[in-house]
């Protein structure tokens, strides 16, 4: 099969969260326009009044020390904790950097110079992408995404599934297969409902934007204006800036350090175990894998050992456990975080302690999460890990 790329690229790992009071979001809604919570490089999250992004500092609101400014150098993350992406209306494109554009393709455009002609109506409007970029698309709303194959991957609307290599995706999209021979055909866009395509992952770049709408794009700045106006700078794939101007009730989330936040939902476990009597040692699960920042919620059902591999030594946890309401009556856990096999953590959950607040430096790679069964014995011992991240140092 002829080759899309010269070379592999491998992911850069990104964001995630931390301890506040328990927060319902309600999908597609706004509270305050300008009330976020600030993540710091030095481990801190702050709830704050947002006023303004400019160059290289950040102005905010503080009700004892009034106005305040921080360097953005200091900065990692800006989101909102009550506030979820709507649900995306139409077709999604999704990059193989983890940028995300709903919207829909241009039916009239022919693909042939190697890039989906692409329409995110609500804002940039037309988008030139490269194939090399494209993770997949799903053509309609909801539509689902054929899993990873030895070649790109193409859903129909009449239930047929083809692999091979795409070599335009437009109107027609044009697909090598080898079925009988090498040969290319030609499927009309209307019949296309996904593609998953062979994109190995690539680093995120800039500062990373979550919109209201659900786009999730990488610009080169960010500016929030006093007249409560979001200007991003360096908009990828369009050829002039867009004249439809964002207000500051449209962002939901700002990543201003790729490299520095890491979501923990974003680490994939190497082990897990379970104590012998377990048949079956369920794995993590993503309860919220649209979260702002990437934080979903990650669900731990006890008794259960995870390991992870942490991208880099030196970085610091932070996250909020909790008993999820239907395991409190019964639930009850002990959970132990360890470095290197050296326990750092320990801390009890129950009806009468169902949040625990996770604040550890860890000095190694390895990082071990274990929930032990308690007192009434292997019942509704599930954790769920709110917020959680890993700061690099």
């Amino acid at each position: 099969m002829p080759a899309r790329f010269p070379h592999l690229v491998l992911l850069g790992v990104v964001a995630a969260g931390a301890a506040l009071a328990p927060v319902a979001p309600q999908r597609g809604a706004v509270a305050a326009p300008d009330r976020f919570l600030l993540i710091r490089r030095d481990h801190r999250l702050e709830a704050i009044q947002l006023v303004r992004i400019h160059d290289q500092t950040l102005v905010y609101r503080d009700q004892d020390q009034g106005s305040v400014t921080v360097l953005l150098s200091r900065c990692l993350a800006l989101f909102r904790a009550e506030t979820a992406p709507a649900n995306v209306s139409g077709g999604l494109l999704r990059l193989a950097d983890g940028q995300r554009y709903p919207g829909q393709a241009f039916s009239g455009a022919s693909g042939a110079d190697g890039v989906l002609v692409w329409d995110q109506s609500t804002w940039l409007g037309r988008m030139e992408v490269p194939l090399q970029r494209i993770e997949s698309v799903a053509f309609t709303q909801g539509a689902a995404i054929p899993r990873m194959g030895d070649g790109d991957r193409l859903r129909l609307a009449n239930g047929d599934r083809l692999e091979g290599l795409v070599t335009a995706l437009g109107d027609p999209i044009l697909m090598e297969v080898t079925e009988d021979g090498r040969r290319t055909i030609q499927i009309p866009l209307h019949r296309a409902v996904s593609v998953r395509m062979v994109t190995p992952r690539q680093k995120p770049s800039g500062r990373r934007l979550w919109l209201i709408d659900g786009t999730i794009i990488d610009v080169s700045t960010v500016e929030v204006s006093d007249d409560g106006l979001l200007r991003p700078g360096g908009l990828p794939f369009v050829s002039q800036q867009p004249t439809k101007p964002l207000s500051i009730s449209s962002l939901v989330a700002v990543l201003f350090d790729a490299e520095g936040l890491v979501p923990f939902a974003a680490l994939e476990p190497v082990a897990v175990k379970g104590p012998l009597t377990r048949y079956v040692v369920p794995r993590p699960e993503l309860l919220d894998d649209l979260a702002p920042l990437g934080l979903a919620r990650v669900l731990l059902r006890g008794p259960v050992s995870v390991r992870y591999e942490l991208p880099s030594a030196e970085s610091y946890l932070m996250a909020e456990a909790r008993l999820p309401p239907e395991a409190r009556r019964w639930g009850d856990c002990e959970l132990l975080i360890r470095d290197e096999g050296r326990e750092v953590f320990r801390a009890r959950l129950n009806a009468d302690n169902p949040v625990v607040p996770i604040g550890v430096t860890i000095h190694g790679t390895q990082l071990e999460i274990e929930i032990t069964e308690g007192a009434n014995g292997p019942v509704y011992d599930h954790v769920v890990l709110h917020r959680a991240m890993v700061i690099r140092e």
